[in-house]
């Protein structure tokens, strides 16, 4: 039988200082906790609404019933799972619509409507049943003078057109609010709305019923949670992935974040209203589950049984935030702990594609709901539970703030424009001109524009801060890495700016696939096969790595026009990043270089297969701002890639302490003049 740790968290008062006591039953034990007498106070409520599909037959007045009357069985009898599917002659015998049935095309824009899967492989996937519910989860904070929510839905991506809907709804009735701030899961097992997933490539997968329903749901959620605050604390802490699971890349580099920070509110009676974590991997075990019946099954994947875990342990509402997840594909789980140091390039097989560096240890976890699915969201759950438990700090600062700016985006992928030319995009506008033309989309979504206006935020909730970015950004896109000019595929061009140099506060989030979904997002250097720009070949590089990736990118720029308008938004706040030098690490040794454990700085896929581990850094050589010549510093601490505190360097690792306890970020990708 499985033991779940309940924890109560009752807050009494000893003397003048608040202590949280932490109740542990099925077996755990009894602690008390001293809460920071300086914690801010802050209003916080949360909220779940589902946004999964009613079955058909479910609700009174479906809105794909067009017809006065049922419609004629002899016809129209396409079996229909869920609301919100028109009806449709089964002229094959499928079970499912199939391109060329006859149907009832009760809104007019000249597709059939209905629940298709988005994402995940052998599109299209029509649901055939739910496994666990999907989600719209808000939490809104307050301090007084301002009041943000924060959402997270269980989608693959969603367009910033129905985010804005969704503000729309909230404010028509009646709540204000002074930033709203949506992301997605990138879950690859809920409904479409993106389009891409149709019955055919050329027809929109987007159900516009859907849609409505998911709007009016996703309102409902922010709106329940703002009624919902109370007094609150909230906590911040930082996490590392287990160390059994073996992280898996589809496209070039392979550049990783295992670092996941995590909020929690807790109510001033010591209850806990919201914990959110913010992980780096993608939500795919079931869209690409080889298992036909699986991969048809509605599911938030393994964030499901994150977020039970976590609210199983603390109670509450808890959220799954996507963090940088492009390229990190889903991590093979093993029964033993992995080398956290790269070992060699390794060609794995996984469903959904795994290039690794690390050897495997033990038995991996099969494929499965059951098995890896499981497994993966409550290993992922009880780390960012044990850096909350042992490792979390109250906020000092009761900040809030939040900053929108609005980008122009190109679109030089040839599919992208070929898929709005179609509809594929449904609702979504075009634009022209620097995006000052508009291009409304016909009622079957056919737009003709080149351009996507598109939005960034940041915002700031106390201690941490929030970089939302619209798309799935590789990590090394606004995180950097250890590499350098000669290991881009496309040399030339710069890096684009190095985003979380500029937030500042002693925790910082990541927040992908937010305010919109442009596709991958990663520095130009690295883009060699988006369809339509120069040189653009089969999604193979110079090192003979693939980028498979690169067809789903709206363009090569993207990476710099999204980080350009983060910098605008955070700098809006603090006018200037925080230290940045060039320079190396020092290897044991002496030897200098640009990764902190070894060389090379880069595995590639034809050359440079095998790392070799030196031992970690015992220094960091800084040139000096005039280029000539440099210093050799020793570090009061190591910084990782999110700014906080390390023991000792790892693959992590982006800079050091000073003894003064400042910042210094380490700039490693330009090549040093000789000396």
């Amino acid at each position: 039988m499985r033991r779940v740790a309940v924890t109560a968290a009752i807050c009494v008062a000893l003397g003048a200082s608040p202590v949280l006591v932490s109740v542990h039953t099925a077996g755990a034990s009894l602690t008390a906790r001293p809460r920071a007498p300086r914690a801010a106070r802050f209003t916080a409520g949360a909220a779940v609404e589902t946004i999964t599909p009613p079955v058909f037959g479910a609700l009174r007045d479906d809105p794909a019933n067009c017809l006065a009357t049922a419609p004629d069985p002899s016809i129209y009898n396409g079996l229909r799972r869920w609301s919100f599917e028109e009806p449709y002659a089964d002229s094959s015998g499928a079970g499912v619509f199939q391109p060329g049935d006859a149907f009832l095309d009760c809104n007019g824009n000249g597709r059939w409507d209905g629940i298709l899967l988005g994402g995940g492989g052998n599109t299209p996937r029509s649901a055939s049943l739910v496994a666990d519910a999907v989600s719209a989860r808000a939490i809104v904070v307050g301090n007084g003078r301002q009041t943000i929510a924060i959402e997270v839905l269980d989608q693959e991506g969603l367009f910033n057109v129905y985010q804005q809907r969704i503000r729309a709804r909230v404010a028509a009735d009646g709540f204000h609010l002074d930033g709203i701030f949506i992301s997605a899961t990138h879950d690859e097992s809920a409904p479409d709305t993106l389009g891409i997933s149709g019955v055919d490539p050329t027809i929109s997968g987007v159900d516009a019923y859907y849609v409505d329903f998911l709007v009016v749901q996703a309102a409902r959620a922010i709106e329940r949670a703002y009624a919902a605050q109370r007094p609150a604390h909230i906590k911040y802490a930082e996490s590392v992935e287990p160390a059994n699971l073996g992280q898996c890349f589809s496209s070039y580099p392979f550049v990783d974040d295992q670092l996941m920070p995590s909020l929690q509110a807790v109510g001033t009676d010591g209850s806990v209203i919201a914990t959110l974590g913010d992980v780096s991997q993608h939500a795919e075990t079931l869209g690409f589950n080889p298992d036909p019946q699986q991969a048809l099954w509605i599911s938030a994947d393994w964030p499901h049984f994150f977020r039970t875990a976590l609210e199983s342990r603390y109670g509450g509402v808890a959220v799954e935030m996507a963090g940088s997840v492009g390229s990190n594909e889903t991590p093979q789980v093993f029964s033993a702990p992995l080398s956290r140091v790269p070992q060699r390039f390794i060609d794995a097989s996984h469903p959904a594609g795994c290039r690794t560096l690390f050897e495997p240890n033990g038995a991996p976890a099969p494929v499965g709901y059951d098995q890896e699915t499981t497994v993966l969201g409550r290993e992922l759950a009880a780390a960012v539970a044990d850096g909350l438990d042992h490792n979390g700090t109250w906020s000092a600062s009761d900040t809030i703030w939040g900053e929108r700016r609005t980008v122009c985006e190109p679109v030089t992928n040839t599919l992208f424009q070929l898929g709005a030319l179609l509809g594929v995009f449904a609702d979504r506008p075009s634009y022209n001109a620097n995006c000052t033309v508009e291009i409304p989309p016909a009622p079957n979504g056919s737009t003709s524009g080149t351009e996507l206006k598109s939005q960034v935020a940041a915002f700031q909730i106390g201690d941490a801060t929030f970089a939302s970015v619209p798309g799935e950004v590789f990590p090394f896109t606004y995180l950097r890495s250890f590499l350098g000019p000669d290991d881009m595929p496309v040399s030339g061009h710069e890096l684009p700016p190095w985003v979380v140099t500029h937030m500042h506060t002693p925790y910082r989030f990541i927040d992908g696939l937010a305010e919109d979904m442009l596709g991958y997002i990663f520095p130009q250097g690295n883009g060699v096969g988006v369809p339509g720009e120069p040189g653009a070949n089969d999604g193979t590089d110079r090192f003979g790595c693939g980028h498979s990736d690169d067809s789903e990118a709206a363009s090569s720029q993207t990476g710099d026009i999204v980080g350009a308008a983060l910098v605008d938004a955070l700098d809006s706040r603090v006018a200037t990043p925080e230290d940045v030098r060039v320079g190396r690490y020092v290897l044991p040794g002496g030897a200098l270089s640009r990764d902190p454990q070894g060389t090379p700085p880069s595995i590639q896929c034809t050359a440079n297969l095998v790392f070799h581990a030196t031992g970690d850094a015992v220094g960091v050589w800084v040139a000096n701002r005039n280029g000539a010549g440099g210093e050799m510093i020793t570090p009061a601490a190591w910084m990782s890639l999110s700014g906080r505190r390390q023991a000792h360097p790892d693959r992590n690792t982006r800079g050091w302490f000073s003894a003064d306890g400042q910042r210094h970020w380490l700039d490693v990708y330009p090549n040093l003049a000789p000396s």
